[in-house]
Order: structure tokens, then sequence, then C-alpha cells
């Protein structure tokens, strides 16, 4: 991990996941309001190949490994859940799925 990515905030990480999704899941809906808490897979905003380009998108730009234990919605459903997560994971707390 560079120094840069350590050093993200989970408010940091939510902003740049948030941009992420708007840019490459709600492009043709501009006005969809997405807020933190909002669930991306259930509510129309991420399909299962989504899943697949939000882990690649969070692998590359946190310079993490996610393992398939911990893709789960707990961890990856809304933006705050993976702020949560994503935080948890790079201070070595390490969030998993129940």
């Amino acid at each position: 991990m560079s120094n840069e990515t350590r050093q993200q905030t989970p408010a940091e990480i939510a902003d740049r996941t948030r941009a992420y999704v708007r840019e490459n899941f709600l492009y043709m809906r501009p006005d969809w309001p997405l807020k933190d808490e909002d669930p991306l897979f259930g509510g129309g905003v991420i399909d299962s190949i989504g899943v697949i380009e939000l882990v690649g998108f969070l692998q590359r730009e946190f310079d993490c490994t996610l393992e398939e234990d911990e893709i789960t919605e707990r961890n990856l459903g809304s933006v705050a859940a993976i702020a949560r997560f994503l935080s948890a994971k790079r201070t070595g707390e390490g969030v998993r799925a129940a």
C-alpha cells in the first residue's frame, strides 16, 4: 500500500467509491440519490457483473486484495459499508463475513 492510500480516511474512501459508482453505474441516471447507506445491490445500482467491476476498482484504487469470503453484502453492500470495511482492512482489523 502506498502512503497516500494508507492515510485515506473512511470519508475519503467513501467519496472515491461514490464517484466511481456514479461514473460507472449511474451515468445514465445522474439525478439518482445515492446516500452512503443506500443498498448498492438490491436497489438497482449494481448487478452481479457490476460486483466484479467494483471489486476490481477497490483492489486497484486502494491497493488491497479482497478475499473471496470478504466479497459479501455486509462488506460491500453500500458506500458506507465499503468505507468501513476497507478502513478496517487497512488498519489490520480484518472485517470478515460472519
